[in-house]
């Protein structure tokens, strides 16, 4: 056992995918910020197709998501390179058998080994990787004529802080340069726009200013106590205008993409 604990240390301590992204583990591991979750998912769901495959499943909320309001898709395949992450939440949720999670990198993914998909879903992925472009430019042979990919992704530039560095992030995105890394011969940008405003002066305050990290005892205590008021009284406020108004700023970047 104890040879066994050990190893699991030293893999945690060489993997180099993780960053800062096991913050929620510990203390905060049973915090599920569900308003949040479902309201991520009611901005992409209704392009949710039956086959799909999920870039990143971190501690695996999304896809609990998909489980719980796509009830007939018919396979979710699930990558996450993390190995710190994909044993920090084995246990959290229980999914059926058409769905799978694995290490694998998005880079090694081939129609060969894991064929088409209708839905490729990057939430909160694509900051963490160098070469987004060629990301996308890979994507496009798993994907059935016609399939989507949906995207997320944290926004303005300007708001980049100690949080961004944490996490691994490589930058954070606006219209331009979230076009930029859009193959145009390959997809058409069906939708894009911002959300959360109320989101982005939290972490403006938080993170910009007051420097604030997560993976540490003032970022617990923010996540414990703002982040469960965030949840439970501002994600439906915003939920709620959003359906009539859509503000040219926001916390996050939501992005459709479709082949052509």
């Amino acid at each position: 056992m104890e040879n066994n604990t050990k190893n699991t240390v030293q893999s945690f301590a060489d993997d180099k995918i993780v960053h800062g992204m096991d913050w929620k583990a510990g203390e905060l591991k049973d915090i599920d910020y569900s308003n949040y979750r479902k309201y991520q998912y009611d901005l992409i769901g209704k392009y949710i197709g039956k086959d799909i495959l999920e870039i990143g499943s971190g501690d695996r909320s999304f896809t609990n998501q998909i489980v719980k309001h796509n009830p007939s898709f018919e396979r979710i395949v699930s990558i996450e390179p993390s190995q710190t992450l994909l044993e920090i939440f084995k246990e959290k949720y229980k999914f059926p058998e058409n769905v799978t999670i694995t290490g694998e990198n998005l880079f090694d993914l081939t129609p060969d080994t894991h064929g088409l998909f209708d839905t490729i879903i990057f939430i909160h992925v694509l900051e963490h990787v160098e070469k987004d472009r060629e990301a996308l430019t890979h994507m496009y042979s798993l994907l059935k004529p016609g399939g989507k990919i949906l995207i997320e992704v944290p926004a303005m530039p300007s708001l980049f802080s100690v949080h961004d560095k944490m996490l691994g992030h490589y930058r954070r995105y606006n219209k331009t340069n979230f076009r930029a890394m859009v193959d145009e011969n390959l997809y058409n940008i069906k939708k894009m726009w911002f959300q959360d405003a109320i989101g982005m002066v939290g972490s403006f305050l938080f993170f910009k200013l007051k420097k604030i990290e997560l993976k540490s005892d003032k970022g617990v205590d923010l996540a414990k106590n703002q982040g469960v008021i965030y949840d439970k009284y501002l994600i439906p406020f915003e939920k709620f205008y959003e359906k009539f108004i859509t503000l040219p700023f926001g916390l996050s970047l939501t992005g459709i993409l479709e082949k052509k």
